[in-house]
């Protein structure tokens, strides 16, 4: 069962049972850790950005992942430094602006029906 934490709108990888994800929704992951000062930063952006751009329920599925539990993900995602956010084959590399955060969701939210087709 999935569990949203009420003080936030994000799900963490521990917190989502693969059988109840949002179908259509378009994947946010923002790969963080414990000893970085920018990653709740990014965080914070990300929610934002997906406030700002969710125009109908479920539009996104933010899920944060942290480095230290997920190590097998560093190399298989070619994660090079955290904060990184990646949505679709796009990507955030260290700390982000609010736009550019906008601006990469936006371009997948034109792109995501496409590619799922």
């Amino acid at each position: 069962m999935t569990h949203r934490n009420r003080s936030r709108d994000w799900l963490d990888n521990s917190q989502i049972d693969k059988s109840q994800k949002r179908k259509n929704a378009i994947k946010i992951t923002v790969f963080t850790s414990d000893h970085c000062g920018f990653c709740n930063h990014a965080m914070e952006l990300v929610k934002e950005a997906t406030r700002d751009l969710n125009y109908g329920a479920d539009a996104f599925e933010v899920v944060e992942s942290r480095i230290e539990t997920h190590l097998d993900r560093i190399e298989s995602e070619s994660i090079i430094a955290v904060p990184t956010i990646v949505v679709g084959k796009s990507r955030i590399i260290g700390i982000p602006k609010l736009e550019d955060v906008r601006d990469l969701i936006h371009g997948a939210m034109l792109t995501h029906h496409v590619d799922d087709t």
